[in-house]
């Protein structure tokens, strides 16, 4: 019984990969076609044009606008960002400093793992690395 059922299933098979060789044969050219196309080089802009052009994201910085009692004139000074951490040695706004070296108007005072300490003659501030809020403690 079973041959009965698997000579049949076996010939319509057969029959049928036989019949689809032409449609076969013309998706095989295609995809060469196609192959060929990808494979051709590609010519794209020139790394010196690639250099030249600006970063497309923008970095905004925060500017704090402070009045002086004495002149009564405003100046702008730009907040605390501390990136890096490295020893005794810290990244501020792009710049490199060490214990005891002043960034805008306040020492180094304290450098720890995550954080600093800045202090001048009224405030101490503590900045942690990758923050945006300075905590001021007033002596």
């Amino acid at each position: 019984m079973k041959k009965l059922i698997i000579i049949p299933v076996l010939a319509l098979n057969m029959l049928a990969n036989g019949t689809h060789i032409q449609d076969k044969e013309a998706l095989i050219a295609e995809y060469k076609k196609m192959f060929q196309k990808i494979s051709q080089k590609r010519i794209g802009i020139e790394e010196s044009k690639i250099d030249r052009l600006k970063a497309p994201f923008v970095e905004v910085k925060k500017e704090i606008k402070k009045i002086d009692p004495k002149s009564g004139k405003s100046t702008y000074e730009e907040p605390f960002d501390l990136q890096a951490v490295f020893g005794n040695k810290v990244k501020m706004n792009g710049h490199w400093y060490k214990l005891g070296d002043s960034v805008n108007g306040m020492k180094i005072i304290s450098v720890n793992d995550n954080f600093v300490w800045l202090r001048n003659r009224k405030f101490r501030k503590k900045i942690f690395i990758g923050s945006k809020n300075e905590k001021i403690s007033i002596k």
